[in-house]
């Protein structure tokens, strides 16, 4: 996969963001087009729906206190900030270890995920159970768990992922490789050794 981000592309929703800082129609707007991503990014990190639909609530909501102050320009630092922000909540709210059980206990009840998923991650074609990763993914940092996310459950590239983080990309990209071996050398823990190759590279650029 290779990035073709092209920052100096306008983006539609460009001066909805101009306008959203003192227009609430604007904001209503801007929540409807960037609701489902943030959504699903919370939903991926957080599995029980009602967790996730709570999370994602409590970013809009600090999203319009802050607007006012928002210093971006464009829709991409829009969607920076929200990434950020989901971030920040998802991580505060995975630190409390009965929230780790609870994702684990509904983790189990969600099955397997399917090679769609597990290929472009684990580089293997096999369906990975919910319950191994998740226990492996809480068993690294909080910006391990962090990159791994944006990059393969928000689907967020290098570029992306650096100026969310306020990192360069080149340290992004070593960071997502050494995440992912801890990744795997979890998952071998976990008796799932079939599943990966501790020689394996993330593919995507």
């Amino acid at each position: 996969m290779t990035d073709n981000h092209q920052p100096d592309q306008t983006d539609p929703a460009d001066e909805l963001v101009q306008a959203a800082r003192t227009d609430r129609t604007a904001f209503g707007r801007l929540f409807d087009e960037f609701h489902p991503l943030i959504f699903a990014y919370c939903m991926r990190r957080l599995v029980r729906r009602a967790v996730a639909e709570d999370v994602t609530s409590e970013v809009f909501l600090k999203v319009a206190g802050s607007i006012r102050g928002f210093p971006g320009t464009c829709a991409e630092d829009f969607r920076r900030w929200l990434f950020r922000i989901a971030t920040n909540e998802i991580n505060a709210h995975l630190r409390q270890s009965i929230r780790r059980r609870e994702l684990l206990e509904s983790a189990v009840q969600m099955g397997r995920i399917n090679s769609a998923v597990s290929a472009p991650l684990l580089d293997d074609n096999s369906p990975l159970d919910w319950q191994a990763l998740y226990r492996a993914l809480g068993e690294l940092s909080d910006r391990e768990q962090t990159i791994i996310s944006l990059r393969f459950f928000a689907g967020l590239k290098h570029d992306q992922i650096s100026e969310l983080l306020e990192l360069k990309a080149g340290a992004i990209r070593v960071a997502l490789s050494r995440a992912l071996e801890k990744l795997r050398e979890r998952l071998r823990h976990h008796d799932t050794s079939q599943l990966v190759s501790p020689a394996s590279k993330d593919g995507g650029n």
